[in-house]
Protein backbone atom coordinates (compact mmCIF):
# COMPACT_ATOMS: atom_id res chain seq x y z
CA UNK A 1 0.00 0.00 0.00
CA UNK A 2 2.70 2.14 1.33
CA UNK A 3 4.60 1.71 -2.41
CA UNK A 4 1.27 2.66 -4.52
CA UNK A 5 0.90 5.75 -2.52
CA UNK A 6 4.63 6.68 -3.37
CA UNK A 7 4.22 6.00 -6.84
CA UNK A 8 0.92 8.02 -6.85
CA UNK A 9 2.98 10.89 -5.03
CA UNK A 10 5.38 10.73 -7.67
CA UNK A 11 2.68 10.58 -10.35
CA UNK A 12 1.30 13.75 -9.76
CA UNK A 13 4.19 15.77 -8.44
CA UNK A 14 6.05 15.15 -11.70
CA UNK A 15 3.08 14.73 -13.75
CA UNK A 16 4.24 17.65 -15.92
CA UNK A 17 7.95 15.65 -16.69
CA UNK A 18 6.87 12.74 -17.09
CA UNK A 19 3.83 14.01 -19.69
CA UNK A 20 7.04 16.00 -21.30
CA UNK A 21 9.26 13.37 -21.74
CA UNK A 22 5.93 11.20 -23.05
CA UNK A 23 5.50 13.56 -25.53
CA UNK A 24 9.10 14.07 -26.66
CA UNK A 25 9.51 10.29 -27.01
CA UNK A 26 6.16 9.81 -28.96
CA UNK A 27 6.66 13.02 -31.95
CA UNK A 28 10.55 12.31 -32.04
CA UNK A 29 11.47 8.79 -31.36
CA UNK A 30 10.79 8.15 -35.11
CA UNK A 31 14.21 9.85 -35.28
CA UNK A 32 15.78 6.50 -33.75
CA UNK A 33 13.69 4.08 -35.32
CA UNK A 34 12.48 5.24 -39.06
CA UNK A 35 11.91 1.64 -39.75
CA UNK A 36 8.22 1.24 -39.80
CA UNK A 37 7.20 -2.39 -39.12
CA UNK A 38 9.42 -2.12 -35.63
CA UNK A 39 8.17 1.85 -34.86
CA UNK A 40 4.63 0.17 -35.41
CA UNK A 41 5.48 -2.99 -33.58
CA UNK A 42 6.98 -1.67 -30.56
CA UNK A 43 7.52 1.77 -30.47
CA UNK A 44 4.15 3.35 -30.92
CA UNK A 45 2.52 0.78 -28.17
CA UNK A 46 4.98 1.94 -25.52
CA UNK A 47 4.75 5.66 -26.42
CA UNK A 48 0.84 5.19 -25.85
CA UNK A 49 1.31 3.31 -22.85
CA UNK A 50 3.69 5.99 -21.17
CA UNK A 51 1.21 8.80 -22.77
CA UNK A 52 -1.51 7.19 -20.63
CA UNK A 53 0.75 6.31 -17.29
CA UNK A 54 1.41 10.24 -17.41
CA UNK A 55 -2.10 10.96 -17.70
CA UNK A 56 -3.14 9.12 -15.39
CA UNK A 57 -0.44 11.89 -13.25
CA UNK A 58 -2.18 14.73 -14.49
CA UNK A 59 -5.27 13.67 -13.32
CA UNK A 60 -4.93 12.29 -10.04
CA UNK A 61 -6.74 14.83 -7.92
CA UNK A 62 -10.16 14.46 -10.38
CA UNK A 63 -12.86 13.21 -8.87
CA UNK A 64 -14.23 9.43 -9.65
CA UNK A 65 -16.00 9.95 -12.57
CA UNK A 66 -13.33 12.63 -14.49
CA UNK A 67 -10.85 9.47 -13.79
CA UNK A 68 -13.14 6.97 -15.08
CA UNK A 69 -13.39 8.94 -18.23
CA UNK A 70 -9.32 9.20 -17.86
CA UNK A 71 -8.97 5.66 -17.88
CA UNK A 72 -11.06 4.46 -20.74
CA UNK A 73 -9.59 6.43 -23.20
CA UNK A 74 -6.27 5.68 -21.92
CA UNK A 75 -7.01 1.96 -22.54
CA UNK A 76 -8.29 2.62 -25.64
CA UNK A 77 -5.13 4.72 -26.51
CA UNK A 78 -2.70 1.36 -25.81
CA UNK A 79 -5.49 -0.47 -27.73
CA UNK A 80 -5.04 1.47 -31.06
CA UNK A 81 -1.59 0.57 -31.94
CA UNK A 82 -2.35 -2.72 -31.61
CA UNK A 83 -5.84 -2.21 -33.90
CA UNK A 84 -3.98 -0.32 -36.49
CA UNK A 85 -1.98 -3.66 -37.52
CA UNK A 86 -4.87 -5.60 -37.82
CA UNK A 87 -7.41 -2.58 -38.91
CA UNK A 88 -4.93 -0.86 -40.86
CA UNK A 89 -7.08 -1.26 -44.23
CA UNK A 90 -10.24 -0.44 -43.25
CA UNK A 91 -11.80 3.11 -43.63
CA UNK A 92 -13.54 3.25 -40.47
CA UNK A 93 -10.83 2.53 -38.01
CA UNK A 94 -8.94 4.97 -39.63
CA UNK A 95 -11.87 7.52 -39.15
CA UNK A 96 -11.91 6.55 -35.64
CA UNK A 97 -8.16 6.51 -34.48
CA UNK A 98 -7.92 9.91 -36.06
CA UNK A 99 -11.37 11.14 -34.11
CA UNK A 100 -10.42 9.36 -31.02
CA UNK A 101 -6.37 11.12 -30.70
CA UNK A 102 -7.95 14.66 -31.39
CA UNK A 103 -10.39 13.63 -28.21
CA UNK A 104 -7.87 12.16 -26.43
CA UNK A 105 -4.94 14.95 -26.77
CA UNK A 106 -8.23 17.62 -26.09
CA UNK A 107 -8.58 16.16 -22.87
CA UNK A 108 -5.41 15.91 -21.85
CA UNK A 109 -4.35 19.42 -23.34
CA UNK A 110 -7.75 20.96 -21.42
CA UNK A 111 -6.87 19.47 -17.73
CA UNK A 112 -3.00 20.99 -18.66
CA UNK A 113 -4.23 24.52 -19.24
CA UNK A 114 -6.66 24.45 -16.40
CA UNK A 115 -3.66 23.78 -14.22
CA UNK A 116 -1.62 26.26 -15.48
CA UNK A 117 -3.64 28.68 -15.42
CA UNK A 118 -4.81 27.90 -11.41
CA UNK A 119 -1.43 28.08 -10.16
CA UNK A 120 -0.45 30.51 -7.88
CA UNK A 121 3.06 30.08 -8.47
CA UNK A 122 5.44 30.07 -11.59
CA UNK A 123 7.89 27.09 -10.68
CA UNK A 124 9.87 25.00 -13.42
CA UNK A 125 7.05 22.70 -13.07
CA UNK A 126 4.57 25.35 -14.51
CA UNK A 127 6.79 26.44 -17.27
CA UNK A 128 7.30 22.22 -18.33
CA UNK A 129 3.54 21.87 -18.35
CA UNK A 130 3.27 25.13 -20.57
CA UNK A 131 5.75 23.01 -23.28
CA UNK A 132 3.22 20.03 -22.99
CA UNK A 133 0.41 22.16 -23.70
CA UNK A 134 2.16 23.14 -26.79
CA UNK A 135 3.42 19.97 -27.88
CA UNK A 136 -0.35 18.59 -27.12
CA UNK A 137 -1.86 21.35 -29.57
CA UNK A 138 0.92 19.80 -31.92
CA UNK A 139 -1.00 16.48 -32.18
CA UNK A 140 -4.15 17.54 -32.07
CA UNK A 141 -2.99 19.39 -35.26
CA UNK A 142 -1.82 16.51 -36.58
CA UNK A 143 -4.97 14.23 -36.96
CA UNK A 144 -6.89 16.75 -37.59
CA UNK A 145 -4.60 17.25 -41.13
CA UNK A 146 -4.62 13.34 -40.96
CA UNK A 147 -8.67 13.39 -40.53
CA UNK A 148 -9.08 15.68 -43.52
CA UNK A 149 -6.08 13.99 -45.70
CA UNK A 150 -7.93 10.99 -45.51
CA UNK A 151 -11.62 12.03 -45.79
CA UNK A 152 -10.57 13.90 -48.75
CA UNK A 153 -7.11 13.00 -50.53
CA UNK A 154 -4.67 15.76 -51.88
CA UNK A 155 -5.44 18.22 -49.55
CA UNK A 156 -1.73 18.78 -49.08
CA UNK A 157 0.61 19.32 -51.62
CA UNK A 158 3.77 17.72 -51.02
CA UNK A 159 2.20 14.68 -49.14
CA UNK A 160 3.01 10.75 -49.86
CA UNK A 161 -0.36 8.78 -51.39
CA UNK A 162 -1.48 5.39 -49.89
CA UNK A 163 1.67 5.44 -47.45
CA UNK A 164 0.06 5.59 -44.04
CA UNK A 165 3.19 5.94 -42.36
CA UNK A 166 4.53 7.97 -44.43
CA UNK A 167 1.38 10.12 -44.34
CA UNK A 168 1.59 10.33 -40.56
CA UNK A 169 5.36 11.80 -40.51
CA UNK A 170 4.81 13.70 -42.95
CA UNK A 171 1.72 15.76 -41.18
CA UNK A 172 3.85 15.74 -37.90
CA UNK A 173 6.24 17.41 -38.90
CA UNK A 174 3.46 19.72 -41.07
CA UNK A 175 2.13 20.25 -37.63
CA UNK A 176 5.48 21.66 -36.02
CA UNK A 177 5.86 23.98 -38.81
CA UNK A 178 2.40 25.44 -38.57
CA UNK A 179 2.72 26.36 -35.15
CA UNK A 180 6.05 27.99 -35.48
CA UNK A 181 4.68 29.90 -38.83
CA UNK A 182 8.39 28.97 -40.29
CA UNK A 183 6.66 28.07 -43.60
CA UNK A 184 9.46 25.90 -45.74
CA UNK A 185 7.36 25.29 -48.45
CA UNK A 186 7.88 21.66 -48.98
CA UNK A 187 4.31 21.06 -47.72
CA UNK A 188 1.53 23.01 -47.85
CA UNK A 189 -2.48 22.86 -48.10
CA UNK A 190 -4.25 23.37 -51.49
CA UNK A 191 -8.04 22.97 -50.49
CA UNK A 192 -9.98 25.74 -48.68
CA UNK A 193 -10.55 23.27 -45.81
CA UNK A 194 -7.14 22.07 -45.63
CA UNK A 195 -6.27 26.25 -45.32
CA UNK A 196 -8.64 27.22 -42.85
CA UNK A 197 -7.63 24.81 -40.83
CA UNK A 198 -3.69 25.24 -41.09
CA UNK A 199 -4.74 28.80 -40.53
CA UNK A 200 -6.96 28.43 -37.70
CA UNK A 201 -3.98 25.67 -35.79
CA UNK A 202 -1.18 28.85 -36.67
CA UNK A 203 -3.47 31.14 -35.16
CA UNK A 204 -3.63 28.94 -31.95
CA UNK A 205 -0.20 28.70 -31.76
CA UNK A 206 0.83 32.36 -31.97
CA UNK A 207 -1.92 32.98 -29.11
CA UNK A 208 -0.74 29.91 -26.97
CA UNK A 209 3.12 31.36 -26.75
CA UNK A 210 1.43 35.13 -26.38
CA UNK A 211 -1.17 33.95 -23.76
CA UNK A 212 1.25 31.56 -21.44
CA UNK A 213 4.47 33.89 -21.59
CA UNK A 214 1.97 36.63 -20.44
CA UNK A 215 -0.03 34.12 -17.75
CA UNK A 216 3.55 33.32 -16.38
CA UNK A 217 4.92 36.95 -16.26
CA UNK A 218 1.92 38.44 -14.62
CA UNK A 219 2.16 35.06 -12.19
CA UNK A 220 5.39 35.71 -11.53
CA UNK A 221 5.17 39.77 -11.16
CA UNK A 222 2.01 39.07 -8.78
CA UNK A 223 4.17 37.01 -6.36
CA UNK A 224 7.13 39.36 -6.28
CA UNK A 225 4.65 41.95 -5.25
CA UNK A 226 3.35 40.46 -2.17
Amino acid sequence: MKNRQDIHFKLAKYRYEFLLVALLLLIFDKIFFPNNEIYLKFVWPLNMILISVASFGIFIEHNKGVKTIRNILGIISILMPFGFIFLSQHFWFIQFLTFFFIVYYCFIFAEVMYQITMTKEVRINVIIGSLCGYMLISMIALFSYILIEYNFPKSFHGISIGNQALIYNELSYFSFITLTSIGFGDLYPITDMSRLTVAFFGMIGQFYMVAVVGIIISKFTSINQT
